[in-house]
């Protein structure tokens, strides 16, 4: 009775010592699942923050272009007054030119 007391014992023993590694097994793949978990939130909120960044700068860029766009019109129409005001200016220095001729005629007849 001793010895097959002793040899439930010793099975017993084996059966808690299988136990307890499968415990440790358990709780180092719990671990395990967890650090990924947690990096996987990690890199979802990395790229989540890049795409914000990707828009903000893709909305700035827009900006930047409607600018330039802004800008280029303006520096257009500066251009298309300075060659109206010449065209404008010749054709007074044209009729000016006359008047001072007529003038220097009459003056002449006079």
């Amino acid at each position: 009775m001793d010895q097959e007391y002793a040899n439930v014992q010793g099975k017993n023993d084996v059966l808690d010592k299988s136990i307890m590694h499968l415990h440790t097994k358990t709780k180092a793949i719990r671990d395990d699942i967890l650090n990924h978990a947690s990096q996987q939130k990690t890199i979802e909120k990395s790229s989540a923050n890049l795409n914000k960044q990707t828009v903000i700068a893709y909305e700035n860029i827009g900006k930047k272009e409607v600018e330039i766009e802004n800008y280029a019109n303006e520096i257009s129409r500066v251009k298309l007054d300075n060659l109206n005001t010449t065209t404008q200016n010749d054709v007074l220095q044209k009729k000016l030119d006359d008047l001072d001729a007529e003038l220097k005629e009459k003056e002449r007849d006079v």
